[in-house]
């Protein structure tokens, strides 16, 4: 039987922002266990994979937090897709799952190395921030993320360029929509958001960039 039970526009805005800080807060979690000093050498596929094996120990810790048994996580997770099967589908960097309630919320976030002069024209170009643009990731979810692995220079550096680049592409961003700080926990200290259009079907799409300082200490 179905039920014709409405649940209140204002508790879902609440359990999805409930959701979103949970999400960034595994991240960070996740992150905060590793040793920088590996990181600044590696690709973006080791960092994620080992971010992913980090928040997968964090879910079998006994002295964890209990709401972390309402979350799972993948590491390049394939991505549905009716155009395409098999090894022809895209995959998504990290997938977040929440099994707290039916349907259940997924975060899909793409990640990429910053290193390099090419690296924000790749952060925000087809296989970047483009693949929630054009509904490749995330065509049934309101929000998204970005990830910056900062391996050279320094976090507020990165931030520069991809705001310049952004100003100038627009990136089909919407009104009020443009990169801003946003703090979804205390933790992670930079983190920003943008809201993009979308062709229809699709709804808009808001993105949260975390940019993560992968240096090697000074």
């Amino acid at each position: 039987m179905k039920s014709n039970t409405k649940i209140d526009p204002l508790k879902i805005r609440a359990y999805r922002n409930s959701f979103v800080m949970q999400v960034h807060s595994l991240l960070w979690m996740g992150f905060s266990q590793l040793e920088c000093s590996r990181l600044s050498d590696l690709d973006e596929p080791e960092i994620s994979g080992l971010i992913c094996e980090s928040i997968a120990a964090i879910f079998d810790n006994v002295e964890s937090p209990g709401w972390v048994n309402n979350y799972e996580i993948h590491d390049d997770p394939p991505v549905h897709d009716p155009n395409r099967q098999g090894k022809r589908r895209r995959r998504v960097d990290l997938k977040i799952i929440s099994n707290h309630f039916r349907p259940r919320q997924h975060f899909c976030f793409e990640a990429k190395s910053m290193k390099s002069s090419k690296s924000v024209s790749a952060y925000l170009g087809k296989e970047g921030l483009g693949r929630f643009l054009d509904g490749s990731y995330s065509s049934d979810q309101p929000i998204g993320g970005m990830i910056a692995y900062i391996q050279v220079e320094d976090c507020d550096s990165w931030c520069s360029k991809i705001t310049s680049k952004l100003d100038k592409n627009k990136h089909k961003i919407g009104r009020g929509g443009s990169w801003t700080a946003s703090t979804i926990v205390s933790t992670l200290k930079h983190t920003y958001q943008t809201s993009h259009k979308r062709n229809r079907p699709l709804n808009n799409i808001t993105i949260i960039h975390t940019l993560l300082d992968c240096t090697k200490p000074t």
